[in-house]
């Protein structure tokens, strides 16, 4: 046939168009493509998080082996409470910056004697031990070492967290028995030279010795209201550190992540619900689908009890 006599008709790609598979023919029906489109990411991103919430929870983050799909019991219990942790860190962050700066100021006036500064002396060797020993308990005793100790089915981890929570703890009781010593050795110092004496005053340059060969000897109420002061401030600095994540390392993590997933899929909810009456009716029944995948985390979120 001639070029010039071809002519198509748009009936011959009607039968094409009516044959199109159901994956691709389903967009034809689409009638907000834009919300569709971040519904639908919003909901595979949230059902991957629920995904990863309830691996972590069969398996301990990883302590056990997983099984899932089988309908058999578990040989060891999942975890079956919801992750706890503060909302804000604000609070925890401020209590360790009042901690170490009530301490150093508390303890100028006992480093003082001994510092050709007088009070900045004094406070700048303060704010020194106050910080190291604040610090270090929040960070090594309560936020690794404690909560390391937490996931009992990971025992080498928790006796590695054990044996460093147990040389921290070691670590600063010397610091704070040496900081009481020092300040011992400045109140002697201070009084030898005072009557005309020099036979002591070298003494002040070892403190660490001094805490190491005699540490609990401490001899002034001054030395002693500095160990009680650095010893209580640890403590509460370790209990911060403890309570800064949830027990278990990891499991406030892969919370926030699907509480965040979560937040996403109810902001597409809310877009596709104000064109409801616009809406396809496979489009509505995506709408319910993720409707009910978020009452589904919302109940997860709020705790597993027996069900998992």
């Amino acid at each position: 046939m001639p070029l010039d006599q071809t002519v198509l008709d748009r009936s011959d790609f009607r039968d094409d168009l009516v044959e199109m598979r159901p994956e691709i023919a389903e967009f034809r029906d689409t009638r907000s493509p834009a919300a569709m489109i971040a519904l639908s990411r919003a909901s595979a991103i949230a059902r991957a998080r629920l995904a990863d919430l309830r691996k972590f929870r069969r398996t301990w983050g990883g302590a056990v082996e997983d099984a899932p799909g089988t309908e058999a019991k578990p040989a060891i219990k999942p975890i079956d409470r919801a992750a706890i942790y503060p909302q804000s860190h604000i609070l925890h962050f401020s209590v360790l910056a009042t901690l170490v700066l009530f301490e150093g100021l508390a303890n100028a006036y006992f480093f003082s004697k001994g510092s050709d500064l007088g009070l900045l002396g004094g406070w700048l060797q303060a704010i020194t031990v106050s910080f190291t020993n604040v610090i270090a308990a929040f960070f090594l005793v309560g936020f690794i070492g404690l909560r390391h100790m937490s996931n009992r089915h990971k025992p080498i981890l928790a006796g590695l967290a054990a044996v460093g929570v147990g040389l921290t703890v070691v670590a600063l009781l010397m610091l704070n028995l040496t900081a009481s010593h020092f300040r011992d050795l400045l109140e002697f110092n201070a009084a030898t030279l005072a009557l005309g004496g020099a036979e002591t005053t070298g003494t002040v340059l070892t403190p660490v010795t001094e805490a190491r060969t005699n540490p609990f000897g401490i001899e002034t109420l001054e030395a002693l209201l500095l160990f009680v002061l650095g010893s209580t401030f640890a403590v509460i600095a370790a209990f911060k550190g403890r309570t800064f994540d949830d027990a278990i390392p990891g499991y406030g993590g892969v919370t926030r992540r699907l509480e965040s997933a979560s937040r996403d899929l109810e902001k597409a909810l809310e877009t596709g619900w104000k064109d409801a009456k616009k809406l396809s009716q496979g489009e509505l029944e995506d709408l319910v689908e993720a409707k009910n995948l978020l009452d589904e985390i919302c109940n997860d979120l709020a705790g597993p009890g027996d069900q998992r």
